[in-house]
């Protein structure tokens, strides 16, 4: 069983799942910072009204890691503004594990 170093929440909000996921990652990475020499797996899963209109092929980008793996999840929220558009709200959960003989 792995053992997981850290783990830290962030919320986004933004006119696109996409703008909304960034944001959330963002939030996440703001309140913790973790300085290990070991090459490190990274869990990201991301709460979405609407998992379809994320495409998380960019999220590796925020991530200085070996592995990241990300999972999209019901969840979020989609708050309908006047004139049509909604603004998208999406939670970020970001876990931390060492790879190698140690983890």
């Amino acid at each position: 069983m792995r053992q997981r170093l850290i783990v830290q929440m962030g919320m986004g909000v933004g006119e696109t799942a996409g703008l909304a996921a960034e944001r959330a990652i963002a939030s996440a990475q703001a309140r913790a910072v973790l300085h290990v020499d070991v090459d490190c797996a990274v869990h990201v899963t991301l709460g979405v009204p609407e998992a379809a209109e994320l495409d998380t092929s960019g999220v590796n980008r925020a991530f200085g890691a070996a592995e990241v793996e990300v999972r999209v999840v019901p969840g979020g929220m989609s708050v309908p503004q006047p004139g049509g558009a909604a603004l998208v709200m999406v939670s970020a959960a970001i876990e931390v594990f060492p790879l190698g003989p140690a983890a």
